[in-house]
């Protein structure tokens, strides 16, 4: 089955953190290291839509939106597109984690599923990204993402 190989290279090649840090800094220019934000990149069939960027409270939950600027999420889109054209990723749900510096970006890893920060998406954005990731793995249509506004 293609689609059960492809999506086991694509988690096969995120598995290896080192390698695709090398790979980001000689093809995307950017610097590796520890993050501590995570840009969900819900990937269509019709191409990728990009959640809002989700962040780590100090007392560990996980919170989205974070505040972010255009500046901020323009090089991370642009990361993004370029890591899974060369993956020749799936349509899925795919979680970078990076940091934003002063004011270089930072990637850290790529996840290739809804791990533990798409928590902060239930109940904030329809459809949140567990639904995202299996609207994806079953070949179903998503339109678009929408943040539900908080008081």
């Amino acid at each position: 089955m293609t689609f059960g190989t492809t999506m086991e290279a694509v988690a096969l090649a995120c598995a290896q953190v080192e390698e695709l840090r090398q790979w980001v800094r000689q093809h995307c220019g950017i610097h590796s290291g520890t993050g501590d934000r995570w840009l969900p990149v819900v990937l269509t069939a019709r191409g990728p839509l990009y959640g809002e960027v989700i962040g780590r409270t100090a007392a560990g939950h996980y919170v989205q939106p974070v505040a972010t600027t255009d500046a901020q999420k323009q090089p991370l889109y642009g990361l993004a597109r370029h890591v899974l054209d060369h993956l020749a990723a799936p349509p899925a749900v795919y979680l970078f984690q990076v940091a934003f510096g002063d004011p270089t970006l930072t990637f850290d890893r790529l996840i290739p599923f809804p791990d533990h920060p798409a928590i902060a998406s239930v109940g904030v954005q329809e459809p949140d990204l567990f639904r995202c990731h299996w609207l994806c793995l079953t070949g179903n249509p998503i339109r678009d993402l929408i943040i539900h506004q908080t008081s």
